[in-house]
């Protein structure tokens, strides 16, 4: 017999072992005995994961003489290559650390939590590069479209070679604007003198950008994916277009959130760096478990310590102990909601009450009606034009006036815009200055806004969607953020919480989170917390199914 540790094909795990003989049905027993396995009716292999080598061998050797071939550490790819360049801002030991690193993956994931500066470690390791081997281009995209102005303004303060953002037209007032995606195809084909190239994760939703990439006079060698998560569903148009990106030599995804749900978050950003070669299908049924009439209600997961390992051999992660930050504070505010809004929040859920019956409780209905109750929390306002107060506006306007007599700066997350604007209508004063960044407002407001924040005195107030400020964007003029309602996951509270606690940070962050008693809020806070353990094994905006069937019990239970 001949044991072969070879790239995957079929069994997920990144490298896998292949096993040949001559036909002999007690060690094809003992194959299927470890639970886990695929025969190639074309080449007569049977293919089982590398964890299963133990049972392997404890079993056959009593059957047939074994020849087993392993790979070597240097066949896996690994080198010794060392930093040689001066850089135009110094970096931490850790950040030299991931430089040194990218020099000796070509693809890799750097799972740094947010505020480690991984966009510093990939300017300069692209600086490397193109020392080292004459790298030409290298590529950015941006998950959030946000991110593009804040990459600009990275590459500007650290490095003296020059970047351009696919599509950006800048008139001579100073207005931005963006070309259509054609005229983007054009640029990108054509000869692009800058070295970095940024582009954002929508643009890779056209075929005809795709293929402008492939024919690209541009000759490109290092691909940076920021905020890798966001592509982690492998049925949207612009996952299905990242795959189809022209095989560059170096692809390096960067997320300190890789799992936001569940462990297929991973299978994505594993295939696209070339590190998992099975199917969609094949890495569900190895690492989930399902039940159900048709084996496909989600209840479990499995083999988890395999996926961990997978993922180590294959990234970077530091947490912020590198940095010896100051302390994050949490403070949760349980408020009692006055008698309108208590009154309007019943309304809210006996009509949903009386809705269940009426409806088939799908995961698009069920969200719906959840939503109301939060949004009567948050601010009734936005389900009503009575004059309901909201005790959670009341009170952030409250904590807002300590805040700022006391001479500090303020962040304010929420999930929903109008609650936002009211606080920004009835905060606009001198004592104030606050800035909104929402989902309706332009990137280039959004970028002038982060710098009035960060660098005027005048502007103490910072209003924040978290799905437009919670990733990839630097507040640091701030030590108090105040949270109206939770993300659905623990990974993207993290990540809004650590636009505050970051590199830049001099003192403790102090982070209030409003929840309204006996509500909504209560049940949301519960699922957010059950959530951490999957990410916290496996790395240190999909819900999951566990989330709906809580949500599903609680509709009920109303």
């Amino acid at each position: 017999m001949i044991i072969q540790e070879r790239q995957n094909k079929h069994i997920p795990g990144g490298t896998s072992l292949f096993l040949s003989f001559d036909f002999n049905q007690k060690i094809i027993d003992a194959i299927k005995a470890t639970g886990y396995y695929y025969y190639d009716k074309k080449t007569h292999e049977w293919e089982v994961p590398l964890t299963s080598l133990a049972q392997i061998l404890d079993s056959v050797c009593y059957y047939d003489d074994i020849a087993l071939d392993l790979l070597s550490e240097t066949e896996t790819g690994n080198r010794d290559l060392q930093c040689q360049s001066d850089y135009k801002s110094k970096p931490f030991d850790y950040q030299l650390d991931g430089i040194r690193f990218g020099l000796n993956h070509n693809n890799f994931l750097l799972l740094d939590v947010a505020g480690l500066g991984k966009s510093l470690q990939m300017i300069y390791l692209a600086e490397e590069l193109k020392a080292k081997e004459g790298l030409e281009h290298c590529l950015i995209i941006c998950g959030i479209n946000t991110l593009k102005s804040n990459w600009e303004k990275e590459i500007k303060k650290h490095s003296n070679l020059d970047c351009v953002i696919i599509g950006k037209k800048v008139t001579s007032t100073g207005k931005v604007s963006y070309t259509s995606i054609p005229d983007r195809c054009v640029q990108i084909k054509n000869k692009v003198n800058e070295f970095f190239i940024i582009v954002n994760i929508e643009t890779l939703r056209s075929s005809d950008f795709i293929e402008a990439l492939r024919t690209s006079q541009n000759k490109i060698d290092m691909v940076v994916f920021d905020e890798l998560h966001k592509a982690s569903s492998s049925q949207t148009q612009q996952a299905k277009g990242l795959m189809k990106l022209p095989n560059y030599k170096h692809k390096i995804g960067l997320t300190g959130t890789l799992i936001t749900n569940n462990p297929i978050n991973c299978f994505l950003p594993l295939k696209w760096i070339g590190k998992e070669h099975c199917n969609l299908t094949a890495f569900k049924s190895y690492y989930c478990e399902y039940s159900g009439p048709f084996h496909n209600d989600l209840v479990g997961f499995k083999n988890m310590g395999l996926l961990k390992n997978q993922i180590a051999d294959c990234s970077l992660r530091r947490d912020k102990s590198m940095l010896n930050l100051p302390p994050k504070v949490y403070v949760e505010e349980l408020l009692d909601m006055p008698d309108s809004q208590q009154r309007f929040y019943d309304e809210i859920k006996q009509g949903v009450r009386d809705q269940v019956d009426k409806v088939n409780l799908s995961t698009q209905s069920l969200l719906s009606m959840v939503t109301r109750l939060r949004q009567a929390t948050a601010d009734p306002y936005m389900l009503s034009s009575n004059d309901i107060p909201s005790v959670k506006l009341e009170r952030t306007c409250q904590l807002i006036d300590e805040i700022v007599e006391n001479g500090g700066k303020v962040v304010v997350f929420s999930t929903f815009k109008e609650p936002l604007r009211n606080l920004w209508e009835n905060l606009i004063n001198p004592e104030y200055e606050p800035l909104l960044c929402t989902g309706d407002i332009p990137d280039d407001v959004i970028s002038e806004n982060i710098d009035k924040f960060q660098n005027h005195d005048n502007h103490k107030v910072m209003l924040c969607t978290m799905s437009k400020m919670g990733t990839g964007v630097t507040l640091t003029a701030a030590n108090y953020e105040i949270f109206l309602d939770q993300a659905w996951t623990s990974a993207l509270e993290t990540q809004a919480e650590d636009r505050c606690h970051r590199v830049g940070t001099t003192d403790s962050v102090t982070i209030y989170k409003l929840i309204c008693n006996g509500t909504i809020d209560e049940r949301v806070a519960e699922i957010v917390k059950t959530k951490e353990a999957i990410s916290d094994y496996i790395i240190d905006d999909r819900i999951s199914e566990s989330t709906i069937e809580n949500l599903r019990r609680y509709i009920m239970e109303l």
